[in-house]
């Protein structure tokens, strides 16, 4: 009887580990996460910046794509810290801001909208509810809004630093 227990055991645990999915390429990945992500447009976004919806807006892309523009009002978290930082307090705490809860709104964007769908997925795998991921991301933006960008250049060691001034010398 032990042994029928030990056996069955195995085969559900190996055909538990042989669902997982594998994929072909990144863009069959982002196909696939597409079934359970919901996208909206830049125009519905612009619309949602500007009413009275609680909602938190997420930057997925590197420092260095970020800080040259990026949407107003929004967090840069990589897409490759998202996992770890989304739920910790003192992270949320260091940047000024309220943690978003599960069920709030959460607005992720990337560059084209590749990585924001895969982040909006992972968000979703963790419990929050209502993650939608910017539609062809922050291209899409910058091509319909482009007056409509923050930048923070000086956090990438350039931007608008004054000249130090002339402390006399020869």
């Amino acid at each position: 009887m032990k042994q029928t227990v030990f056996a069955l055991t195995i085969i559900f645990a190996l055909a538990a580990c042989s669902r997982q999915e594998k994929y072909a390429s990144a863009d069959e990945m982002v196909e696939n996460a597409l079934k359970e992500v919901k996208l909206i447009t830049a125009d519905e976004l612009y619309e949602l910046m500007n009413g009275e919806e609680v909602y938190t807006l997420i930057d997925v892309r590197q420092p260095e794509e970020h800080y040259p523009g990026y949407i107003p009002g929004s967090i840069n978290i990589p897409r490759g810290s998202l996992e770890f930082n989304i739920a910790d307090s003192s992270f949320w705490e260091n940047v000024g801001l309220y943690m978003p809860l599960q069920e709030e709104k959460i607005v992720v964007y990337d560059q084209k909208g590749k990585r924001g769908i895969l982040a909006a997925q992972t968000l979703r795998k963790l419990g929050y509810q209502n993650v939608l991921a910017l539609k062809e991301g922050w291209k899409r933006w910058e091509l319909t809004y482009p007056d409509i960008y923050e930048k923070s250049l000086e956090k990438l060691g350039g931007g608008n630093h004054e000249a130090p001034k002339s402390g006399g010398g020869c």
